[in-house]
């Protein structure tokens, strides 16, 4: 199984339609978990168009936590459908509805990350949004479950200067476990004006995907907009399906080896 973390420093590069635009284009079975800590409902509100999750989500997950109930088997049930089409299952688990119940769930993460685990005998992959890094970091069950970090910046000097004040903090949760995830940047609106190989030396960390900055196409994601024709065939949507390609291509590569793809990683997907 393959869990990939996307994250970022400030601002609003477009973590949630980055993790939702490589679900819609993974090419296994995938769960596409809301772990955003400051909750916004962006995916059911935006892309789902007002869906009524049902109460589904890491809502009623925490409610079978405090009743001493194992997670795993549950885990599917509080789920929704992304798509009506396709041959894989593509699948969302609702994040939090109250800022109050983010800091409930602490003991809960753990647990939600073998739950995730269980899902390797299903064959399905789990992609996580964690929305902002923020003052604590990411959460580390999540560090720990992950192949992958994803953390997305625009290119800007002021998006830059953001996730230069965040990224070491990641790295020191990176540097508390025992096999660390590799970790690798996500640039959207390369060239505005920095490219990706000078923002990879200035940060020390590679630049794994160059995804465009286009508006129009992005709110179908975002704010579950009309769908243009050939949507599914867009230069963004594209970039999505290579960018999926790459980190599962890579991650396979790591795993044949029988070594942590963080040995791998110092090169560009």
């Amino acid at each position: 199984m393959s869990t990939i973390v996307c994250a970022s420093a400030a601002g609003a590069p477009g973590v949630t339609t980055t993790a939702l635009g490589l679900a819609l284009t993974w090419s296994r079975d995938v769960l596409l978990a809301d772990c955003d800590r400051d909750p916004s409902q962006a995916i059911q509100a935006g892309y789902l168009r007002g869906m009524d999750h049902g109460g589904r989500g890491l809502a009623a997950l925490a409610r079978l936590h405090r009743e001493n109930r194992a997670l795993a088997p549950d885990l599917w049930r509080h789920t929704v459908p992304l798509v009506q089409w396709g041959d894989e299952q593509r699948r969302f688990l609702p994040g939090f509805t109250q800022p109050a119940t983010v800091r409930l769930f602490d003991s809960v993460w753990p647990e939600l990350v073998d739950a995730f685990t269980a899902l390797d005998e299903r064959g399905v992959d789990v992609i996580v949004d964690a929305g902002r890094i923020g003052r604590d970091g990411i959460p580390l069950p999540l560090l720990a479950q992950a192949e992958a970090i994803c953390i997305l910046t625009h290119t800007s000097l002021r998006a830059l200067a953001a996730t230069r004040l965040h990224l070491p903090l990641v790295a020191e949760q990176l540097d508390q476990l025992p096999v660390a995830p590799a970790m690798g940047l996500v640039l959207v609106g390369p060239n505005q004006p920095y490219s990706s190989s000078e923002i990879a030396a200035q940060f020390g960390t590679p630049c794994w995907a160059e995804l465009e900055r286009n508006d129009k196409l992005a709110a179908v994601l975002s704010d579950g907009a009309p769908e243009p024709k050939k949507f599914h065939k867009s230069s963004l949507m594209n970039q999505y399906r290579a960018m999926a390609a790459r980190l599962r291509e890579r991650i396979s590569n790591a795993a044949e080896l029988g070594r942590p793809w963080t040995a791998m990683a110092a090169e560009h997907v």
